[in-house]
C-alpha cells in the first residue's frame, strides 16, 4: 500500500514539473513574440492592426490548448505594447475589458491574481484618461478592496501590488489629499523593503518625493530622489526622476537648478527607445514654469507653446491637468506683459480644461487668477469668481476623511481667505449693501476653524443618518487608529507605520461605502452651509456682541455684531499689530519678580487697535463674544484697557471666546443639563510624587485645595490613573483636570495631559483626546499649563489640547494660555465653582473668579490665564443642599412618625 502511494506521489511530482515546464516553454515563447512583434511596430515594418492579427493567432491557440491564464494575459500584453506606448488609454481599456470578460474561463487562485491584474491596469488607464476619473475611483477601491480579503495575492505578486498601491497613492495625490496619499505609499514601501523589491521602485520614491516636496521637506525629496536615480532601470525612467528633482528645486525656487535637471531629463527622454508623450509635456511644462520664475517670459511662453503643441498633437480631448496647467502658465505670462485681456482668455481656458473635477488644484489656481485679473475692471465678478474658489475649495475638503489631510489642504488654499475678505470689503464700504457685508461675513466663517466644524458636524449627523453596526465598525477603526498612533509617539515602527496606513485607507474606504449607501448622509456631509450674519443677530443674547476678527499678511479685519447692528472695520499696517500683540503677550506671561507690571501701555494700544473702532457697540453690551485669529488667539481680551491705568476690561465686559459664529451658536448644547463633576489631582500629595522628578513632574499642593470643594468623584494622586480616567470619564457634565500637561508645537500629536505617572502608560495624548465620546459634557476645565497655546494653522487656529476637548464634542473648555500659577489656579477654580453653585453662567462665573482674585493679586500673570472657549451657559453642579435636604425630609418623617405612635399609645392603651 504505502509503495502505491509513493508512486502516485512521484507520478503527480512529475506531471507538475511537466506542466511547469510546458507553462515555461509557452511563456518564453510568448515574450519571443511580443518582443519581434514590439521592434517590427517600432521599425514600422508591421502596422498595429496586423500585429493585433498575429497577437489574436496566438489567443486562439491558447484557446484551443485551454491555456485560459496566458490567453487572458495576451489582453494585458495587447494594452501595454500597442496603446499604451502612445497614451493611447482608451484603447488599451477597451483590451482589458476583453480580459475581464475572459475571466470566466478561470477559477480559483488563477482567477485572483488575473482579476486582480487586470483591475489594477483598468484603474490606471482610466487615471489617465480625463473623462474616466470616476470609473478609475472605482477600480482602484475595488482593487484595494479585493486585496483586503485576499491577502496572499501580496505574496504571490509583490511587485505587482507595489505597483498598484503607488499609482493609487499617486491618483490619491491628484485630487489634493497629500496625506492620504502618504498611506498608500507607505504600503507600498513597506512591502518593497519586505520582498526587497527593485522593479518600479524609482516610481514609488518619486511620488513619496512629492508628498515630501508638498509639505515643504525638501531635504528629504531630495534625498529619496538620489535614491530613485539609483534604482531607475531604463532611460526614460531615468528622465521621470529628474523631472521630479527639477519640480523640487522649482518648488524652492531655485530655477537655475532646476533647469539643469529637467535638460538632464531631456537627455534621458531623447535616449529612451519608447514614445511617451506625456513625460516630454511635463518636462516642457516644468521648464517653461523655471522660466516663468525668472521672469524669462518670451522662453517661458514658447516652451508653453511647445507644450501645447506637442498636447494638441497626440491628444484629441482638450481636457485635463496638462493642458488646464499650460492655459494658466499663459494666463499668468500675460498678466505679467500687462496684456489683461489675453490673460482672462486663458484663464478661463484653464478653468474649462481642468473642469473642476479632472485638475481640482489648476482650477482653483484658474478662479483665482481670473478673480485677480478682474480686479479692476469689473470688481462685482472678481469678488464673485473668488467666493467660487472659497466655495470649490471647501467641497474639496470635506472629501477628505482624515484631520490631517483636511488641516494639510486648508494651509494650502488659505492665501485666498484675505483676497476674498478685501474684495468683500471694498463693495461693502462702497455700496453699503447687506448682500456684501453677508458675503464678508462668509469668508470670515471659512476662514476659522474648518476642520473641527467638519468634525462637530459629522458627529451631529452620523447618529441620525448612520446604523448602529456602521457607527460601531467606524468606532473600531478609529480607536485602532490612535492605539497605533500612540504606539508610533514612542519610536519608529515599521509594521506599526504600515498598519496605521492600512487602518487610514480602510477608514477612508468605509467613509465613501457610507456615502454611497446614504444619500442622505452624503447631503448634509458636503452641505457647505455657514451661519449667515443675520442667523448670528437672530441667535444672539440681549447685551452681547460677538466680534470676529482676521489678522492677515497685509490687513486686520473684523466685524462685530450685536442684535441689531454691525460693524465691519479694516486696519492696516499689520506688522506693527503683531508686534504690538507680542509685546503685550510677553509682558502677562512672564512669571512677574520684584517688578511692577509694565504692560498697561501696550494693553491700551492693543484696545485701541481691537475694540476702539467698535466702541459704540462695546458700550451697548455687557457680554463680549470674540473669534480671535492667528496670534490674537494667545491674547486674553480681559486685560485689555482703555486709560492704560489698570482699567481693565474684565471689570465692565463678560469675556468668552469662540472659534466661529458656526461652531458657537449653530449647535444646540442638550437642554438636558448634567451637573454630574468628576475631577482629576494626580500630583497634589508632594511625597508621593517626588519619586516621579526624573519624569519632569513636580508636586501641585495646591491642586487638592482646587478641586477639594467640588460636590463629585474625585480621584486624587495614584486613584487619578489613565485606566481610572477611561472607565470613569463618560457621561459627565464636567471635567476637571487639575494637573500637568505638555504641548509640543513641532508635532502636536505628541502633546498630553499627564495622569498618575505609574508605568509607561499614562499620558493621554492628543490622538487619544481626539477620540473620547464626550457628547454628553458640557464643560472641561483644564488646570494645567499652556493647555491652550499651540502651533497655529492656517485656517484652523491653535493646534491646542482645549482644541481637542472640542473636537471630540465638548461644547466648551475653559483652558490656560501660558504656565499655569498653582495656587493662583487653585483660587480661580475654587471661586469659579462657587459663583457656579449660584447659579451664574459659566463666563460670568469665570469673570467674578478672576476680579475677586484680581484684588489681591493685580498682575495678570496670576488670574487672566484661565479662559473660556465655546458656549456658555448656567450649569448648577449637583450640590450638598441636595443630602441636607434628603437628611431634613427623613427625620421630618421620623418625628411624625414618633408623634403619630405617641398618640396612638396614649389613646387606645391609658
Amino acid at each position: 500500500m504505502r509503495k502505491r502511494v509513493l508512486s502516485f506521489l512521484f507520478l503527480m511530482s512529475l506531471l507538475s514539473n511537466l506542466f511547469a515546464q510546458k507553462a515555461t516553454d509557452m511563456q518564453k515563447r510568448i515574450n519571443l513574440i511580443r518582443d519581434d512583434i514590439y521592434t517590427k511596430i517600432q521599425n514600422h515594418q508591421i502596422t498595429v492592426a496586423e500585429a493585433t492579427k498575429s497577437y489574436q493567432n496566438l489567443q486562439n491557440e491558447l484557446f484551443r490548448n485551454k491555456d485560459f491564464a496566458n490567453y487572458i494575459e495576451i489582453f494585458v500584453f495587447e494594452a501595454v505594447d500597442f496603446y499604451v506606448t502612445t497614451d493611447d488609454y482608451f484603447n488599451a481599456s477597451k483590451a482589458i475589458e476583453k480580459g475581464m470578460n475572459a475571466l470566466k474561463y478561470v477559477s480559483g487562485e488563477c482567477h485572483d491574481t488575473l482579476f486582480f491584474k487586470l483591475n489594477a491596469e483598468l484603474a490606471e488607464y482610466n487615471r489617465r484618461t480625463p473623462s474616466k476619473i470616476n470609473s478609475a475611483e472605482k477600480y482602484f477601491k475595488n482593487g484595494y478592496d479585493f486585496l483586503l480579503k485576499k491577502k496572499w495575492i501580496e505574496q504571490k505578486m509583490p511587485a505587482f501590488v507595489l505597483t498598484f498601491l503607488s499609482n493609487y497613492g499617486r491618483f490619491v495625490d491628484d485630487f489634493g489629499d497629500a496625506e492620504q496619499s502618504f498611506n498608500y505609499y507607505q504600503q507600498a514601501l513597506s512591502i518593497s523593503d519586505k520582498y526587497k523589491i527593485k522593479l518600479n521602485r524609482y516610481a514609488l520614491l518619486s511620488n513619496l518625493a512629492k508628498y515630501y516636496r508638498e509639505k515643504k521637506d525638501y531635504e528629504n525629496a531630495l534625498k529619496v530622489l538620489q535614491e530613485a536615480l539609483i534604482t531607475a532601470e531604463s532611460d526614460d525612467k531615468t528622465a521621470i526622476v529628474h523631472l521630479a528633482i527639477g519640480r523640487c528645486y522649482n518648488q524652492m525656487k531655485q530655477y537655475e537648478k532646476s533647469l539643469v535637471a529637467f535638460k538632464e531629463a531631456e537627455k534621458y527622454y531623447k535616449k529612451s527607445k519608447e514614445l511617451q508623450p506625456r513625460l516630454l509635456i511635463n518636462i516642457q511644462n516644468n521648464q517653461a514654469d523655471a522660466y516663468l520664475g525668472l521672469k524669462q517670459l518670451d522662453k517661458a511662453e514658447k516652451t508653453y507653446q511647445q507644450a501645447f503643441s506637442n498636447f494638441s498633437r497626440y491628444f484629441s480631448m482638450q481636457k485635463g491637468l496638462q493642458i488646464a496647467h499650460i492655459y494658466n502658465g499663459l494666463s499668468e505670462i500675460f498678466e505679467l506683459k500687462n496684456q489683461t485681456k489675453q490673460a482672462i482668455y486663458f484663464a478661463e481656458k484653464a478653468i474649462s480644461a481642468a473642469d473642476s473635477s479632472l485638475a481640482p488644484q489648476e482650477y482653483f489656481t484658474a478662479l483665482i487668477q481670473k478673480a485677480d485679473l478682474l480686479a479692476i475692471s469689473n470688481p462685482v465678478l472678481s469678488a464673485e469668481t473668488t467666493l467660487e474658489a472659497i466655495r470649490f475649495a471647501v467641497r474639496v475638503r470635506k472629501s477628505f476623511d482624515m484631520p490631517e489631510s483636511k488641516l494639510f489642504y486648508s494651509e494650502k488654499v488659505y492665501p485666498v481667505y484675505e483676497k476674498a475678505l478685501a474684495k468683500t470689503f471694498d463693495l461693502w464700504n462702497k455700496t453699503n449693501e447687506k448682500r456684501w457685508a453677508e458675503k464678508f461675513f462668509y469668508v470670515l466663517e471659512s476662514s476659522k476653524s474648518a476642520t473641527l466644524w467638519d468634525a462637530i458636524k459629522e458627529q451631529k449627523i452620523r447618529p441620525k443618518t448612520l446604523n448602529d453596526s456602521i457607527l460601531n465598525e467606524e468606532a473600531k477603526l478609529r480607536q485602532r487608529i490612535v492605539k497605533l498612533q500612540v504606539k508610533l509617539l514612542d519610536g519608529d515602527d515599521a509594521k506599526a507605520s504600515a498598519d496605521l496606513s492600512s487602518a487610514k485607507i480602510q477608514l477612508n474606504h468605509l467613509i465613501k461605502n457610507i456615502e454611497k449607501q446614504s444619500k442622505n448622509y452624503y447631503s448634509l456631509k458636503y452641505d457647505d452651509r455657514l451661519i449667515s450674519l443675520a442667523e448670528t443677530q437672530q441667535k444672539l443674547d440681549k447685551n452681547t456682541l460677538f466680534v470676529s476678527y482676521f489678522l492677515g499678511e497685509n490687513h486686520l479685519f473684523f466685524l462685530a455684531t450685536d442684535k441689531q447692528n454691525f460693524q465691519i472695520i479694516r486696519t492696516e499696517n499689520t506688522v506693527f499689530i503683531k508686534e504690538i500683540i507680542q509685546k503685550l503677550y510677553q509682558q502677562i506671561n512672564t512669571p512677574p519678580g520684584i517688578d511692577a507690571y509694565k504692560g498697561h501701555d501696550l494693553a491700551k494700544k492693543s484696545y485701541e487697535i481691537l475694540l476702539k473702532p467698535i466702541e459704540n457697540l462695546l458700550l451697548s453690551n455687557q457680554k463680549l463674544i470674540i473669534a480671535r485669529h492667528d496670534i490674537l488667539g494667545f491674547l486674553p481680551y480681559e486685560i485689555l484697557e482703555k486709560t492704560g491705568k489698570s482699567d481693565y476690561l474684565v471689570f465692565e465686559k463678560t469675556i468668552s471666546y469662540a472659534n466661529s459664529a458656526s461652531l458657537q451658536f449653530d449647535f444646540d448644547v442638550s437642554t438636558k443639563q448634567n451637573s454630574d463633576i468628576i475631577a482629576y489631582a494626580p500630583f497634589s500629595n508632594g511625597e508621593k510624587v517626588g519619586r516621579f522628578r526624573d519624569k519632569g513632574f513636580k508636586a501641585l499642593p495646591a491642586s487638592i485645595s482646587e478641586i477639594g470643594n467640588i460636590n463629585g468623584k474625585i480621584f486624587q494622586d495614584n486613584q487619578a490613573t489613565k485606566l481610572n480616567f477611561e472607565e470613569s470619564y463618560r457621561n459627565k457634565g464636567i471635567i476637571h483636570f487639575a494637573t500637568h500637561a505638555q504641548i509640543d508645537d513641532e508635532k502636536p500629536e505628541k502633546s498630553f495631559i499627564a495622569l498618575y505617572p505609574e508605568g509607561n502608560d499614562f499620558k493621554l495624548y492628543t490622538p487619544e483626546l481626539y477620540n473620547l465620546s464626550l457628547e454628553k459634557t458640557q464643560l472641561v476645565v483644564l488646570s494645567a499649563c499652556e493647555t491652550g497655546k499651540g502651533k497655529i494653522r492656517n485656517g484652523e487656529g491653535i493646534m491646542s489640547l482645549a482644541r481637542a476637548f472640542q473636537f471630540a464634542g465638548c461644547p466648551s473648555v475653559i483652558t490656560t494660555i501660558w504656565n499655569a500659577h498653582d495656587e493662583s489656579m487653585a483660587k480661580l477654580s475654587k471661586g469659579f465653582y462657587k459663583y457656579l453653585n449660584k447659579n451664574k453662567a459659566t463666563d460670568e462665573a469665570l469673570q467674578l473668579a478672576k476680579i475677586d482674585l484680581l484684588r489681591s493679586t493685580e498682575h495678570p500673570f496670576y488670574w487672566a490665564n484661565f479662559v473660556l472657549i465655546g458656549k456658555s451657559s448656567a450649569i448648577s453642579p449637583a450640590s450638598n443642599l441636595i443630602f441636607y435636604f434628603v437628611l431634613f425630609f427623613g427625620l421630618t418623617l421620623n418625628f411624625l412618625a414618633f408623634v403619630f405612635r405617641r398618640k396612638f399609645f396614649y389613646k387606645y392603651f391609658i
